[in-house]
């Protein structure tokens, strides 16, 4: 879904969800004097949904706002809870800006006794699951390969890739389930 106020944007998008179509295809159908013909005027992508994906999104956004306050919660009982542990904890939103939570990642820092790697093995060895969102595009082989990129030609996001350790946070996710993982973290971290 793309949400704009500029009409230009709306424009665009409208072209490239469907190959660079220059008009909607169901149009096509819904006019009572023949109007097939239509232009290719882009190269675009087959970015439209299925009706069942478009039937399921529908709910999903009824319950948007209570999922995404609940991840606030989780993310906020994290944020207490592992504050004097040797890691980053995540960035919070702006002011007047509301943060998803579709992720909670932490970043172990240089005191860390453990290395992420292990970390997550450990993580997995007590039954929870971890992973690192996201592996920075210039060290994937087709953006290393095709552009002859190095790991240290982005320091920074090499940094933050290598304490990178993705939480679970889910509207599932019962107190008990982020208490287990809590308690987890500060047994390897501690």
């Amino acid at each position: 879904m793309v949400v704009t106020k500029n009409p230009e944007i709306a424009k665009r998008c409208r072209v490239m969800r469907l190959h660079g179509i220059n008009r909607d295809a169901f149009d096509r159908y819904t006019f009572t004097k023949p109007t097939w013909h239509y232009e290719v005027i882009a190269p675009g992508f087959k970015y439209n949904m299925t009706d069942l994906a478009a039937s399921l999104g529908i709910h999903q956004l009824k319950k948007a706002w209570t999922s995404q306050q609940k991840r606030a919660k989780m993310a906020n009982i994290y944020d207490e809870a592992l504050v004097d542990l040797p890691l980053l904890l995540p960035p919070k939103a702006r002011e007047g800006d509301t943060h998803s939570w579709h992720l909670y990642v932490i970043r172990l820092d240089d005191s860390a006794k453990i290395s992420r790697e292990k970390f997550i093995e450990q993580m997995a060895a007590k039954g929870i699951g971890c992973s690192v969102h996201y592996i920075p595009l210039h060290i994937h082989p087709y953006w290393r390969d095709t552009y002859n990129l190095r790991p240290d030609d982005f320091p920074c996001a090499l940094a933050a890739y290598k304490g990178a350790v993705s939480l679970p946070i889910y509207t599932k996710m019962t107190e008990a389930d982020q208490e287990r993982v809590i308690q987890a973290v500060k047994e390897l971290l501690s």
